[in-house]
């Protein structure tokens, strides 16, 4: 037994590669035959089990892999399976449904489809299990589809002679219809973040908190990590006022981008890097809207790309109208003077400082956040633009700085 078992009319044993070796001239191997029937009466058929098909004229082998099962087509007699066809993205995603996209098999009369919450289809989306939506290439799946939620689907393609194989599987996320000045939840990480409607723009009330705490170290961040520090300066895994990014980390190694100015302020493709799902990181020139909507001089707010000698403090009141109005003891406040705070645009800015070379500098004093612009000045060529908030000033303070340096970060939604 141990040598496999050799069926011959000469009684050779088997090759030893074989488990069983099935050696004649003149006949061939004689593979069970039914018809659908009754191969589907078969009682917990084992995978790769195989048959032939009466009703089909096919020969079937069973496979199975987690809750997916099915008898998949090996080659049948007097006509052929589809040909090779191929999913591809979504479109027309909404908040409750998507239009799930394939090309055309030759030879298809149908296909069929599996919607899934996760890649490996251990589950499917009620009613979208092996689902016959006919002889087409687009269908509107939105049963039992919700916001802000991953899915992927599958296609495989049928005719008489029977199924083709599963296509590549393609994943969609939902998007939210969702109102400014509500709470939005990233679905990441479960956090909840205030919004507030300035002007056109819809900005996230509070800084980003998304991402893997560690302490302030030398060296690069790794990808989505956040430092995050308290009032004195020091590590606080609770991460009080948010996270604090190298700006690589927070593009998720997007290029630069800023708008084209008043009339485009938002980058052409905006860079959603460590934001959430439907938000990005600010250009420059959002920045600048934003700036222009908060206080009563918005004409001292340029859409400039230089760094006007080296960063300039601007505007008279927006500075003020942009930080919590609290002065230090307890959070969220600012260090003493707080000099014009007022929050009347609802921003709610936190003096969280910077982390550099393993430290943190100027927590309580200042506030900084990174836009998704380079300076890409001969000054300054590893920089980034940013926006900088001071307890003694009430002003705007435009600038840039190294990107190995790690700010705040505040999203502004698509």
């Amino acid at each position: 037994m141990a040598q496999g078992v050799g069926i011959n009319i000469n009684g050779n044993p088997a090759d030893s590669s074989a488990g069983l070796d099935v050696n004649f001239t003149n006949k061939g191997l004689l593979v069970p035959r039914m018809s659908t029937s009754e191969r589907n009466a078969i009682n917990n058929p084992v995978n790769s089990l195989l048959i032939f098909n009466t009703t089909t004229q096919c020969f079937e082998a069973y496979y199975t892999s987690g809750s997916d099962a099915i008898w998949a087509t090996v080659a049948c007699i007097g006509c052929l399976l589809p040909g090779y066809f191929s999913a591809f993205a979504a479109n027309n995603i909404a908040a409750t449904g998507f239009s799930a996209n394939w090309s055309i098999a030759a030879g298809a009369t149908g296909y069929f489809i599996d919607v899934s919450t996760d890649s490996i289809f251990s589950g499917f989306v009620a009613g979208y299990n092996n689902l016959d939506v006919g002889n087409i290439n687009t269908f509107n799946v939105s049963n039992s589809i919700t916001c802000d939620t991953t899915y992927y689907y599958r296609v495989r393609a049928y005719n008489p002679c029977g199924t083709s194989a599963n296509s590549t599987t393609i994943s969609v996320t939902t998007v939210c219809t969702f109102l400014c000045g509500s709470p939005f939840t990233d679905s990441r990480d479960g956090q909840v973040y205030n919004t507030v409607q300035i002007g056109s723009q819809c900005w996230l009330a509070q800084n980003l908190n998304y991402g893997t705490y560690s302490p302030v170290h030398s060296g690069s961040q790794l990808p989505d990590q956040k430092y995050c520090t308290n009032l004195s300066g020091l590590n606080d895994a609770s991460c009080p006022m948010g996270g604090l990014y190298e700006w690589d980390n927070m593009m998720s190694g997007a290029a630069g981008c800023n708008g084209f100015g008043a009339i485009q302020p938002g980058c052409a493709s905006p860079v959603q890097g460590i934001c959430p799902v439907g938000w990005h990181v600010p250009s420059h020139f959002e920045w600048t809207l934003l700036e222009k909507n908060v206080g009563i001089n918005p004409s001292a707010f340029t859409y400039n790309a230089s760094l006007l000698g080296g960063g300039a403090c601007l505007g008279t009141d927006e500075g003020g109208n942009l930080k919590v109005i609290s002065v230090c003891g307890t959070l969220p406040c600012w260090n003493s003077p707080n000099i014009g705070a007022t929050n009347t645009s609802g921003f709610s800015a936190l003096p969280g400082g910077r982390g550099n070379a393993g430290a943190f500098f100027a927590v309580g004093e200042y506030g900084y956040w990174w836009s998704a612009t380079d300076i890409n000045e001969w000054f300054c060529p590893s920089c980034a633009w940013l926006r900088q908030l001071e307890s003694g000033d009430d002003k705007v303070c435009r600038g840039g700085d190294l990107k190995i340096r790690s700010y705040s970060v505040r999203c502004v939604k698509d």
